[in-house]
């Protein structure tokens, strides 16, 4: 057992001493053994550490970053100043062990001068400045290298080369975006935005950090796609910008459709524009697609739909049922249905069952036909939605037909009683018919009994006769004859009967 706990703790002096070598020193090492043997029946916690941060003109540098300063004229009294903070973003105090703290090399050293932080160690979240000064005493182009030892154990030493050209004072504007800088010619990603909306605006910082004022242009910020919109510039156009100067601007992603979309940013400036590319990618738009259709034919454009036929005044329609779907991505809203126009009283149409789908959704209605009188009958049912022809409003007109039916034929035929002369055209027959068993040919009154006479012509004796009835069900039949002196007729025939059926 002691064998086994000996071992594990080699192994993790090995592992702490390894890590520990970048970082600079035995005191992290210390650290990390104490929190790994401390941590060993419960899971461990995070291991606190110190971790530097370097800001130059409100943008975060790495380690091996290269700054410019412009052009300086040699020789001034102050020469141009570059100050940079130091800042402890971790949760253990950092030191900077360095003697000095900071220090400056290169072989054009002797064209910057170099003041030290005032502190070597920093708490958690507590920060020093430090400041470098271009002063070139000839012309041409000059580099230095700062460095700085720290006790970051991810990070043990830190430099930045900064580049100036002595020379005539000039303007040099730069760019950036929060803590990130932009290049000159560079790119910056607005990440991505749903066509047809706009993202959040986002807002850049540009600042001389030349030795001269630069003349702004007009506009002071344009940019070559609409999708793309520049907004709330803080400098007027034409207006200078002072050494160590700056102003913001914000610039919108807002795309039509949907793909990846840029725009060149242009800076309008003197001694020259600074342009930047920014990108962004367009999702598509989740929209709903409303779909209409009944039995298998579409309606999502309008239409009629197949006639009812027709029905006697009084009589029901078999339903006809219309399906809507919403075939898109995004919930269907507003839906209704509605008998628009036309004789509305001889339809029935049913709501829809949901005013709401969801992608994939569907529901129905239905449309009875219930003539209350005779004749043609038409009417519009409109079918409507806030959103659902891709996104807005939808509207669909469909036509439903049916008659009304004022009558049906009934064929009556009988033997005839005799055969007439050749020219004999007195008499005939008389073909009664009721919906009562039982009535009295007698008592015709054109209400619920009526007569349909079928004269003789000229020797053809009738046996038969078409009759139209007003409505359905059973209609009772009985057919007499009558003469030319005996126009009260005979007796009636055998009733019988005749069923008009309601459809």
């Amino acid at each position: 057992m002691n064998q086994k706990l000996n071992l594990l703790i080699f192994l993790v002096l090995t592992s702490l001493l390894t890590i520990g070598c970048p970082g600079g020193g035995g005191g992290g090492a210390g650290l990390g053994l104490i929190a790994l043997l401390g941590g060993g029946g419960g899971g461990g916690t995070d291991t606190s550490a110190p971790k530097l941060q370097i800001t130059y003109s409100g943008v975060v540098r790495e380690s091996g970053a290269l700054i410019g300063l412009g052009t300086e004229p040699i020789n001034t009294t102050n020469g141009k100043l570059a100050s940079l903070t130091i800042q402890n973003t971790g949760t253990a105090s950092l030191t900077l062990p360095g003697s000095p703290i900071v220090t400056l090399t290169g072989t054009d050293s002797a064209h910057f001068q170099l003041t030290q932080p005032s502190q070597s160690t920093l708490a958690p979240n507590a920060s020093v400045t430090f400041t470098l000064r271009f002063k070139p005493t000839t012309t041409g182009l000059k580099t230095a290298n700062v460095r700085l030892s720290t006790s970051d154990p991810a990070l043990s030493a830190f430099q930045l080369t900064f580049t100036g050209t002595g020379g005539a004072a000039a303007a040099q504007l730069a760019i950036s975006q929060s803590a990130t800088e932009i290049a000159h010619n560079g790119s910056f990603n607005m990440g991505s935005v749903e066509e047809q909306s706009s993202g959040s605006a986002v807002q850049f910082t540009v600042r001389n950090s030349g030795s001269l004022s630069s003349t702004l242009g007009t506009p002071v910020v344009e940019s070559s796609n609409a999708q793309f919109a520049v907004s709330a510039v803080t400098a007027a156009n034409g207006s200078s910008l002072a050494q160590d100067g700056s102003f913001t601007f914000n610039v919108t992603f807002s795309p039509a459709t949907s793909g990846a979309k840029s725009a060149t940013i242009t800076v309008n400036a003197t001694p020259s524009n600074y342009i930047f590319t920014v990108n962004g990618t367009a999702t598509v738009k989740p929209v709903p697609t409303i779909g209409i259709s009944h039995n298998s034919t579409s309606y999502t454009s309008g239409g009629t739909l197949p006639s009812y036929g027709a029905f006697w005044p009084g009589t029901t329609s078999t339903t006809k049922t219309v399906t809507i779907t919403n075939s898109g991505t995004a919930t269907l809203t507003g839906l209704a249905v509605n008998e628009n126009s036309g004789h509305t009283d001889q339809f029935t149409t049913s709501a829809a069952g949901s005013s709401t789908l969801t992608p994939g959704q569907s529901t129905t209605f239905t449309v009875t036909f219930a003539p209350t009188t005779t004749g043609a009958k038409a009417a519009v049912v409109r079918v409507t939605s806030t959103n659902g022809n891709n996104g807005t409003a939808s509207s669909a007109d469909i036509n439903v037909e049916g008659t009304g039916k004022t009558g049906a034929d009934i064929l009556v035929s009988w033997t005839a009683v005799k055969e007439k002369a050749a020219n004999d055209t007195d008499g005939g027959y008389k073909v009664c018919y009721s919906k009562t068993t039982g009535f009295d040919p007698a008592s015709v009154n054109g209400t619920t009994i009526f007569c349909d006479t079928v004269a003789n012509t000229g020797g053809n004796t009738p046996t038969s006769k078409t009759i139209t009835v007003n409505t359905y069900g059973t209609w009772y039949i009985k057919v007499y004859a009558f003469g030319k002196y005996n126009t009260a007729g005979g007796t009636p025939s055998t009733q019988t009967s005749a069923t008009v059926p309601s459809t």
